[in-house]
């Protein structure tokens, strides 16, 4: 079985304002800022798995 080597990105929101944070560090430190509601449980991280288009060709391959 071949591995496939995928990118990843992820994005830190506040799922209650949908604020974007640059890092998680940002979105820590809101939830740390006592000027803020924010809480641990509004933080939310967004995945997203980016497969090369040649790890897909493998895939479908074997699915036949």
């Amino acid at each position: 079985m071949k591995k496939i080597q995928c990118e990843t990105k992820e994005v830190y929101r506040n799922k209650k304002n949908n604020i974007k944070y640059a890092s998680q560090k940002d979105a820590q430190h809101d939830v740390d800022n006592p000027n803020t509601n924010t809480t641990q449980e509004d933080i939310v991280t967004d995945v997203t798995v980016i497969v090369p288009p040649e790890a897909l060709k493998l895939v479908s391959g074997t699915k036949k």
